[in-house]
């Protein structure tokens, strides 16, 4: 294989590694904002839980007046559309993750691709060099022959 054509293996090369290191930081960044995200699903959530509780044992004792389980019920209505959202945000966050998940999959089998033709490119070199050396000393032995 000519020198022009490994070079261009090798820069290609070296461009899809950059590709999946950037691929890599991409997705430990989504990694990272998927756990935020559940996270600040988790703490609404158990805030939501937390306060129907005390709304139950307060509502059960009959302790609450009209206003009160008013405010609850808004209270309740507000902090749903929230986890609503949330968990929307969420799953766009972990859709993002598992395309880039891919994204990277894809990367280091493209990688891995150029790597296997790099080592074909220097194994035909090792033979071209090998048949030429070869036919190098096959001539020089013919030439003392002939003398």
């Amino acid at each position: 294989m000519k020198a022009r054509n490994k070079k261009t293996i090798s820069k290609i090369l070296k461009l899809k590694d950059s590709r999946k290191k950037e691929l890599e930081l991409e997705v430990k960044m989504a990694a990272d904002k998927v756990d935020e995200e559940e996270s600040k699903l988790n703490t609404l959530q158990d805030n939501y839980e937390e306060t129907l509780r005390y709304f139950n044992e307060k509502n059960d004792s009959g302790s609450l007046d009209i206003h009160n389980i008013n405010s609850y019920y808004d209270f309740f209505s507000r902090i749903n559309g929230k986890i609503d959202a949330q968990k929307k945000v969420h799953d766009r966050c972990q859709t993002e993750l598992s395309s880039l998940k891919n994204s990277l999959v894809n990367a280091h089998k493209e990688k891995k691709m150029y790597e296997i033709l790099t080592d074909k490119a220097i194994k035909a070199d090792k033979r071209e060099n090998a048949l030429s050396e070869q036919k190098d000393a096959d001539f020089t032995a013919i030439s003392r022959r002939i003398k």
